[in-house]
């Protein structure tokens, strides 16, 4: 038979093992985790400059901008000036409304996979109804995936294909 105290030390050392264990993996998580997320920069690439698109604005509207929209217009101003703007269609701003028509803006809420920051970042970016997210190109889904934090989402969870069966669905009566 085997001694207690041999017992007890065998089962220490497997307690210790194993939170040795479950701290390296832990660490060793965190660190894949740290650099999937840093950005990567292509030294060689040259970064399209996207085109600028003319802002629609009437006399009468107000000209406080919200945040989103001064930041997407600096981030548009940062990389127009250094380079001489070139025609690319790999990035463009999607058409925006200065606001939402009859003042009533459409519940995106309503597609899957946007929520309420999402939906307050895309109304504070000028988009408030499903026909704009229906008219969107790969180029709009570009940029918009550079400015709100969605990488990747729209296609994958198919915002244009929901938006254009809401747009075109009948009213409920």
């Amino acid at each position: 038979m085997i001694p207690v105290e041999h017992i007890i030390e065998i089962a220490l050392l497997v307690l210790v093992a194993y939170l040795l264990g479950c701290s390296l993996g832990y660490g060793a998580h965190a660190a894949v985790r740290a650099s999937a997320n840093r950005p990567r920069f292509a030294a060689s690439a040259p970064t399209p400059t996207p085109v600028p698109v003319p802002q629609t604005s009437s006399a009468n509207a107000p000209t406080l901008r919200s945040a989103a929209r001064r930041l997407a217009g600096a981030v548009e101003k940062e990389d127009a000036e250094p380079q001489k703007p070139t025609p690319t269609a790999s990035q463009q701003r999607p058409p925006d409304l200065p606001a939402p028509r009859h003042g009533v803006p459409d519940d995106l809420k309503q597609i899957k996979g946007i929520g309420p920051k999402t939906e307050s970042a895309l109304n504070d970016l000028g988009i408030y109804h499903y026909d704009q997210i229906a008219a969107w190109a790969p180029a709009h889904i570009e940029w918009l995936e550079g400015r709100i934090a969605v990488k990747g989402r729209i296609g994958r969870e198919h915002w244009v294909e929901q938006a254009v069966l809401l747009a075109t669905a009948t009213p409920a009566t």
